[in-house]
């Protein structure tokens, strides 16, 4: 793949600019599909613009990449999270022999096609723009294999493309938690939502140091008696004279039971 700079002098075509926060003038439209029109304004506003590149392809030869502006290939760079053109290239490079198929004359479409997926993403560095790459590769994928499982007709192919597309679906879902793992860089947030506390019992709120602990007392233990007494009454007569009696409070009239 060869690249090429091309500076061009026109204008960018409109569906490339920054739609402006106006009204539509449909006036077929309700409220409530003008305000949906208005926030998806507001939220491509503030989404990272995804690069549209020039492609020639011939076949049986390699592509040549032109940017219609310094713009794009700031954006191409971008979308891969990097500073480097060479860096870029090589993810482009690598998306497009793992997730492109089709014929050449559709290579553009398919070339910024992915180039929009992995900017969705929205990489911050070179890591976050090669787990991007391998995602959006991951992705058309299982959907290639989902669709090749469709068109099955034997149950030896179900199994088959069934068994492949499981194993991407999975791999795709822990790409994203090992992207939000690096995001996050390694820090875990622990947040208690609920406390129930019943009768008898203690909340304690705050840090709790293990070891050297039962210097403080809390008021109930304070106060709690240090040894339980008994007092022993007037035993009461039971049914077999040979057993023992049972004690019975002071004051009470013995009574055969």
């Amino acid at each position: 793949m060869t690249k090429r700079e091309k500076r061009s002098t026109k204008a960018e075509p409109p569906a490339a600019q920054a739609p402006d926060r106006e009204p539509p003038d449909a006036a077929n439209l309700s409220e409530d599909e003008r305000n949906e029109i208005l926030q998806f304004a507001d939220r491509k506003r503030n989404r990272r613009r995804a690069p549209r590149l020039q492609v020639i392809s011939k076949p049986g030869e390699s592509f040549d990449i032109n940017f219609g502006s310094l713009v794009e290939a700031t954006r191409f760079m971008s979308a891969f999270g990097t500073s480097e053109i060479d860096h870029a290239f090589l993810m482009l490079s690598g998306i497009v022999n793992a997730a492109r198929h089709g014929s050449p004359k559709n290579s553009e479409r398919d070339i910024n096609g992915l180039l929009a997926a992995v900017s969705g993403i929205g990489a911050t560095d070179e890591t976050e723009g090669m787990l991007a790459t391998q995602m959006v590769a991951t992705h058309a994928a299982a959907i290639t294999t989902l669709r090749r499982l469709k068109e099955s007709v034997s149950l030896l192919q179900q199994d088959r493309y069934g068994s492949l597309a499981v194993k991407l679906l999975r791999t795709f879902a822990a790409q994203v938690e090992a992207l939000q793992r690096y995001r996050g860089k390694g820090q875990q947030k622990v947040t208690v939502e609920h406390v129930h506390v019943h009768a008898g019992g203690q909340a304690i709120v705050g840090a709790i140091t293990p070891g050297g602990g039962g210097k403080e007392k809390s008021d109930e233990q304070a106060h709690a008696p240090s040894e339980i007494t008994h007092e022993r009454g007037t035993p009461m007569w039971s049914q077999d004279p040979e057993r023992e009696a049972v004690p019975v409070p002071g004051g009470a009239r013995k009574a055969p039971v």
